[in-house]
């Protein structure tokens, strides 16, 4: 009658059957069957062959097969609902401290907004876990069937009956991974994620990378419901975080004072944390944040998931483990490779009598930004002294910390392009903004000469002059105070930076240090191309051929120059 569509039809139905089980309620046979719907709701959730085989043989022999079948994906239906509603429940009545129970009276997709930014990621968690755990119960389902099936007499009923079953559990698939995408995506809607944490977000992407690819083996399906909604929060999330880390870069470079950052000879940025995984051969469902906790063998990843834990364990166990921050070995200590140089340096540059006054100027601390109320100390001018030394000797990258701020932050960008595809071509435009930034900040600083030329832009060549005016008028709020928030407002040499001083060539060491780390960033972005060029989507590709087009640009002018 459904399937006609004779809605009344099925409901009159319906309410006749439960009228027959009322008045028959007296007799035995009537509370076996109900008896016997009850057990078969229990294996949807927890899945056991000895008390499935038997649950399907009470219903062969009551000759009621295909209503048994009816009834399971009535219940796997009822359980998924179930199921996400009291996690929800209780990490919101948990949160809340109170016993009150207005929570238990809410629609599902109203208890979501309740959910604290804290407690977002476990329920998040402990919502998949569970679902999972629905899900292979429906896998084990259909090759318990498979597995009975093969086996079974070859009666014409039994045909007709395995037949059903077949097409019941096969159609079944596809409506119950959409019932849990929707669910889901309530429970991801639910929540303004603009503000949390880069590495709380990632850990979200991780989580529901992960269920996409549940959905692809479970089903066969793309997810479009679970892309759609995270690809709206990670728009939103992108937007806010990229605002906060230009204006978090205008502070690095206001407060830079262009002065070698000691790394070693072979620095390289694979070297970072952040662009770990780009060298790890990895599902793009698991974090490089998260990556140890998962502990399946070689073999094992070639298993599908339902493969690997068919009998025990859960795919979203490993997003519960936090991974400590791996450790990083790429400064030089206090500017030497080996206590040998440390040793020759201490030895040539004992006397600080040839030390330039610049040096025993007072200097910002680079990680903090404060200017200490003393001069530099005798110790630290002679560490500056074997620090030029060994990076003039070995000819380490010339880069400050803000070149290397820049180039962790483009790791970040491409590790959640890595993870969400649908948002690359957002976040490398994004990118390519952090790039404009840091080249306009050097321009304006230590390029431009304004006794030449009103204009700012200096006595330079027109292509250049091209490309600064579009960073101008694209990204730089010339505004006071600033009043458009995709703008950031233009950067300001920091005062301990002295252009002006005949005695130190104009900030020649400055000058240098600052056009060379932009070399060296722009070396960075060349290495990473083909990387990004391999996320971009097909119809944006030529935005990202412009932006290269810009970046060699400036690595030949400056070279050349």
């Amino acid at each position: 009658m459904l399937e006609e569509e004779d809605y009344p039809g099925a409901i009159q139905l319906c309410l006749e059957c439960q009228k027959a089980a009322s008045t028959f309620k007296h007799y035995s046979c009537i509370r076996y069957v109900e008896q016997l719907d009850v057990a078969l709701s229990k294996t949807c959730k927890h899945f056991d062959v000895s008390h499935y085989t038997k649950v399907q043989l009470a219903y062969t022999l009551l000759g009621k097969t295909q209503t048994a079948m009816d009834q399971l994906h009535m219940h796997f239906t009822q359980a998924i609902h179930n199921t996400v509603f009291q996690v929800v429940l209780g990490y919101v009545e948990l949160c809340a401290g109170n016993a009150d129970t207005k929570f238990q009276k809410m629609q599902y997709k109203d208890l979501c907004t309740h959910i604290t930014p804290d407690s977002y990621i476990p329920c998040l968690t402990d919502l998949c876990k569970a679902l999972w755990e629905v899900m292979l119960s429906y896998h084990r389902t259909m090759q318990w069937h498979e597995e009975h099936d093969s086996a079974a007499a070859e009666s014409d009923e039994s045909v007709v009956d395995r037949s059903y079953v077949k097409k019941k559990l096969e159609h079944g698939l596809t409506r119950i991974w959409q019932d849990v995408q929707l669910k889901v995506k309530a429970y991801i809607l639910g929540t303004d994620m603009s503000n949390f944490k880069y590495d709380d977000f990632i850990v979200v992407l991780d989580v529901i990378s992960r269920l996409m690819q549940v959905g692809e083996e479970f089903c066969g399906s793309k997810s479009e419901v679970l892309q759609e909604s995270i690809k709206r929060q990670s728009v939103n999330y992108f937007k806010n975080y990229h605002r906060a880390r230009l204006e978090e870069l205008r502070m690095f470079l206001e407060n830079e004072t262009w002065e070698l950052c000691p790394v070693k000879s072979n620095f390289n940025i694979a070297q970072l944390h952040e662009f770990k995984f780009m060298g790890q051969c990895r599902s793009p469902s698991v974090s490089p944040n998260r990556q140890a906790v998962s502990s399946a063998s070689p073999a094992e990843e070639e298993l599908s998931l339902f493969q690997r834990y068919l009998q025990e364990g859960n795919p979203f166990e490993m997003h519960i483990e936090h991974k400590e921050e791996e450790t990083e070995d790429v400064l030089a200590s206090n500017g030497y490779e080996s206590d040998e140089l440390e040793k020759s340096v201490y030895q040539d540059y004992d006397s600080d009598s040839d030390v330039p006054e610049e040096l025993k100027q007072d200097y910002v601390d680079e990680q903090t930004g404060d200017v200490p109320l003393k001069s530099v100390s005798r110790e630290t001018i002679r560490s500056r002294k074997k620090s030029d030394y060994s990076l003039n000797k070995t000819n380490a990258p010339i880069l400050t910390n803000t070149t290397l701020n820049v180039i962790r932050l483009v790791g970040k960008y491409m590790q959640m392009m890595n993870i969400l595809k649908p948002i690359a071509f957002d976040v490398i435009h994004c990118v390519s903004q952090l790039f404009d930034y840091y080249l306009y900040a050097v321009y304006t600083f230590f390029g431009r000469n304004d006794m030449y030329e009103s204009s700012g832009l200096g006595l330079i060549s027109s292509r250049l002059r091209t490309t600064l005016n579009r960073i101008q008028e694209s990204l730089i709020d010339m505004a006071f105070p600033a009043d458009r928030k995709e703008k950031v407002p233009s950067p300001h040499l920091s005062q301990l930076v002295v252009l002006t001083n005949s005695g130190t060539l104009y900030g020649l060491a400055q000058r240098v240090v600052a056009t060379e780390s932009l070399v060296f960033l722009a070396e960075q972005f060349e290495s990473l191309q083909s990387h990004l060029d391999t996320m971009m989507p097909a119809a944006k590709k030529p935005f990202l051929q412009q932006f290269y087009s810009q970046v060699c640009f400036i690595w030949s002018f400056v070279t050349d120059f």
